[in-house]
């Protein structure tokens, strides 16, 4: 699916620019890298944002540069100090933004719409620093830019940018981080421009940042704080999902809406139960897509590892074979693209926004969380004991299925409550989600087991099937041994000190 006309990793580092730093100094290279000759332009950027300023506010930009058209840039990871961004860049008028652009932006602005909320004037003075073959490796730029209302400047700032190209390793933006410093520019920054622009409204928080809690917060706070978590993990996927759908951001998708049923259901008592059953009852749905596209990209990858052991005289068979779940698997996402440019979907979206900011809670939600989660976990934890004790010494591979969900829902609600409960809590978490992973490969291994007996064809093809049928019996047979293990580290009472 074409979104976009070209999308680029922005690696940019931010300093201030003091009245003694002059660019031209540079001009005999920097940090051992020679310079091109200063070159000076003229930059022309509106910024568009909803009337709250909600992308700006969840780290995401949507500008028109004259003579550059249109850019949508996603998060702002900050690695001792440098930018780290994702571009998408749109050819197109700048009367109004394209389709596509504000297609990758639906997830954040759920039917609000856009308009020129910053309107910037830059005069840039940049140079291009090349390595030792020649080819150019960063961009330095000196912008001094005037923000503009009504054909009236309102306020100018001054910034440096040290932007790297051509793939340039991340590890050079310390060195010329220290040879700008020495030549009189200030400290690191990493304020982008239309944030300094809008001024103090554009540093508001976003709708789900909801603070930090702790282990002095109320079990409302961590409720909203775990609903929040996934929200925002769901998100933030979106952009992704439109883009290319890996299938790590579908995992992550997958993961949110499971954390999302599974929180729900943990913190059930605390919430107007009306409420949480008919939420979560619309997060299936989603879920069930989600999982329909994942399921397909682990068995695809699965297979694919398994036909690298088999001899080279088995590879064409094994090609069309994979080639069967590879068809299945692209169907699927078919299916997932279409669903995401559904107004179910957005309206869902928002539905959990507002959730996750303000939960229906009973009223006994405002104690001390220290007081009330800790036992939603140990009930969780009960029913877990409950189903290993009722498996017996020859448990079939479904009800090792139902207990991998059980395991699931009971890391899912420790992990909730890990900021009242700090590292005790972590460490039982980790241990019950490697009992799930142990069970969560057996399940996938009697699935490509299963699958792998329907495949028709030749004898050929029907004898490569049968050995790959083979490789994931062992697969699953080794996880069946090892569960036990897994469960009894899990088991040990030392890890549930905090649960009494």
């Amino acid at each position: 699916m074409k979104t976009s006309d070209g999308v680029h990793l922005e690696q940019e580092l931010k300093l201030q620019a003091t009245r003694r730093f002059d660019l031209a100094a540079l001009a005999d290279g920097v940090d051992g890298l020679a310079a091109s000759p200063l070159e000076t332009k003229k930059v022309s950027t509106v910024y568009y944002d909803t009337d709250d300023l909600r992308l700006t506010r969840w780290g995401t930009s949507l500008r028109f540069r004259r003579g550059e058209g249109w850019t949508v840039k996603f998060g702002t990871d900050d690695t001792n100090g440098a930018l780290i961004r994702t571009e998408h860049r749109f050819t197109g008028p700048g009367a109004k933004p394209p389709a596509a652009a504000l297609e990758l932006l639906r997830a954040f602005l759920r039917g609000r719409d856009v308009k020129p909320v910053a309107r910037l004037r830059t005069i840039r003075k940049s140079l291009l620093l090349r390595g030792a073959t020649g080819e150019p490796v960063a961009e330095v730029a000196d912008d001094d830019v005037r923000v503009v209302d009504g054909g009236r400047i309102v306020d100018r700032f001054r910034e440096l940018e040290v932007e790297l190209v051509n793939g340039a390793p991340i590890s050079l933006l310390d060195g010329l981080r220290a040879s700008l410093q020495r030549a009189g520019a200030g400290p690191v920054d990493p304020t982008p421009k239309n944030v300094r622009a809008l001024g103090p409204a554009a540093l508001a928080p976003s709708e789900l940042d909801l603070g930090s809690p702790d282990a002095d917060s109320t079990a409302a706070d961590i409720i909203r704080s775990a609903l929040a978590a996934s929200v925002e993990m769901l998100l933030r996927c979106d952009a992704p999902l439109r883009v290319a759908m890996d299938p790590e951001t579908v995992h992550q998708a997958r993961v949110a809406t499971r954390k999302l049923r599974s929180d729900l259901r943990t913190f059930m008592p605390l919430l107007r139960e009306d409420w949480a059953r008919a939420l979560r009852a619309k997060i299936v749905w989603l879920s069930d897509e989600f999982g329909a596209v994942r399921d397909a990209d682990v068995l695809v990858a699965r297979l694919r590892q398994r036909a690298e052991r088999l001899p080279e005289k088995d590879a064409p068979a094994a090609r069309a074979i994979l080639e069967v779940f590879v068809k299945q698997c692209t169907a699927a996402r078919r299916g997932l693209a279409k669903i995401v440019r559904e107004q179910r979907y957005e309206d869902l979206l928002e539905e959990l926004v507002d959730a996750a900011a303000d939960p229906r809670l009973e009223r006994h939600a405002s104690a001390p969380a220290l007081a009330e989660l800790p036992s939603l976990v140990e009930e969780r934890w009960r029913k877990l004991c409950k189903a290993v004790e009722e498996l017996g010494e020859e448990a079939d591979d479904e009800q090792l299925h139902r207990l991998r969900i059980k395991a699931k829902r009971c890391r899912y609600a420790a992990e909730a409550i890990v900021p009242i409960g700090g590292k005790p809590v972590a460490r039982f978490a980790r241990r019950v989600q490697r009992l799930q992973k142990i069970l969560g490969d057996l399940h996938d291994a009697v699935v490509a087991e299963e699958r792998l007996h329907e495949i028709e064809g030749d004898r050929q093809t029907v004898f490569v099937a049968g050995a790959l049928a083979a490789m994931e019996s062992i697969a699953a047979e080794e996880a069946r041994s090892t569960w036990r293990k897994a469960w009894r580290k899990a088991a040990k009472k030392s890890l549930r000190s905090w649960m009494s």
